[in-house]
């Protein structure tokens, strides 16, 4: 049975946290799924791996947006932290140049596997709160089983649009880093649990 808690933004959006037990049995080394619900369609976040690198990550984050400590550069916020972040990547595997900065760095939350494609970014902007799902080049260091799948990196970028850029409630913030503690604490307690 698979549990889930849900962070909403609004009742149309929320990221859905995919716990393997109900939550009061959750250890740090429990496998989590996190998934963005925008209306219909679903997103994966997170894919698959230990709990507490998901939920510690998303608190540190949680703790810095509220503390305004992500800001960003204005020139980032119209087209996204994402897009930069790609043409960064790209840079890297095409050029193998070490020197390049990485813009998204500091903002970077979880990041997919290749074939997933998709990066979850918090930033602050203008003394506001922000959550960015953006799509992520898929063809790097990789390229598609199927043909028909492969699309160059200038056709991506020059086509990119970010998948959502949310203007998050400080008050919901403070109510996801709460879950985010029990989380976390409840994980810890379970695993000095001796069996």
């Amino acid at each position: 049975m698979c549990n889930i808690i849900e962070l909403e933004f609004s009742k149309a959006q929320v990221i859905q946290i995919h716990l393997p037990c109900e939550i009061k049995n959750v250890k740090s080394f429990d496998n989590v799924s996190i998934k963005y619900i925008k209306g219909s369609i679903e997103y994966d976040l997170f894919v698959n791996d230990f709990i507490s690198e998901a939920i510690k990550t998303l608190n540190y984050f949680l703790n810095k947006a509220l503390h305004f400590e992500l800001k960003i550069k204005g020139e980032y916020k119209e087209k996204g932290i994402g897009y930069y972040h790609n043409i960064y990547s790209h840079e890297l595997w095409t050029n193998d140049d070490l020197d390049i900065i990485d813009p998204a760095e500091d903002f970077l939350v979880w990041s997919t596997p290749s074939h997933i494609g998709i990066e979850t970014y918090m930033y602050n902007f203008q003394d506001k709160i922000y959550i960015e799902v953006s799509p992520v080049y898929k063809w790097n260091s990789d390229y598609p089983d199927d043909e028909k799948e492969y699309e160059t990196f200038e056709k991506f970028i020059n086509q990119y649009q970010v998948i959502d850029v949310i203007n998050v409630n400080r008050d919901i913030l403070l109510q996801w880093q709460k879950i985010c503690l029990e989380i976390l604490e409840i994980a810890a307690l379970n695993d000095r649990k001796k069996f």
